[in-house]
């Protein structure tokens, strides 16, 4: 049975379990990632738009603030599961939705909200906002989860390949390895999409796959193709 361990929040992990369940597929929880929400308010709102990075921020976001629900805002969204978020919250069939924040920057026109954590912007990202009228709204904090050594490499040991449905969550878990980071050439490495890829990739280690759109069914369906 492989066996794949997963590094994204516990509650993420365990609904990402189900689905790699019903695949055959032996899962190890090691989340490298917690997030803080942050007080904020919005003293006006005079947007014409407003982006979601993630189901988190959805979440966060609503139960802090209501938006009149007759107002015509162009509601962006990176994923699906994001999109499902929003519709659950706002009554609105409104929502364009890509599979990643750097095919949304570019359909900005107007004066747009962003919600994120407070993470800094990727690299690739930043020239994507120059002359774009976009006020980032740092809503929640991500923290990286730090373990005792041993536990977090007995955890690897175990592991055929690892999943990882953010770049925040690989570098927490390269923090965990320190002197330990050549293990990951040994496993088979899963991004949740390109952005994660990247992240991945950037520091060197070889993608063993990534679905065409953010899908965790994708990857569970791709590793019953390949075994063992």
């Amino acid at each position: 049975m492989y066996k794949l361990l997963l590094t994204r929040e516990e509650k993420d992990n365990e609904a990402s379990k189900n689905i790699f369940d019903r695949y055959n597929i032996k899962t190890i929880s090691l989340p490298m990632i917690e997030t803080i929400p942050k007080n904020f308010e919005l003293k006006s709102f005079d947007f014409y738009g407003i982006i979601f990075s993630s189901k988190k921020s959805v979440d966060i976001f609503f139960k802090n603030i209501s938006i009149c629900k007759n107002a015509n805002i162009d509601i962006y969204s990176v994923g699906e599961k994001t999109k499902e978020a929003i519709k659950t919250f706002y009554n609105t069939t409104n929502i364009i939705s890509e599979n990643s924040i750097k095919d949304i920057l570019p359909k900005i026109t107007k004066k747009t909200l962003w919600i994120r954590t407070d993470f800094d912007l990727p690299k690739d990202v930043e020239p994507l906002l120059q002359n774009k009228d976009i006020f980032i709204l740092k809503a929640y904090e991500t923290r990286h989860k730090t373990y005792d050594e041993k536990i977090a490499l007995d955890k690897l040991e175990l592991a055929d390949g690892i999943f990882f449905a953010s770049p925040s969550a690989f570098l927490g878990l390269l923090k965990n390895l320190q002197n330990y980071k050549d293990i990951l050439h040994k496993k088979d490495l899963f991004a949740i999409g390109a952005t994660t890829a990247k992240a991945i990739q950037d520091h060197g280690f070889t993608i063993t796959y990534v679905p065409e759109k953010p899908s965790v069914e994708l990857i569970a369906i791709y590793i019953s193709t390949i075994g063992t």
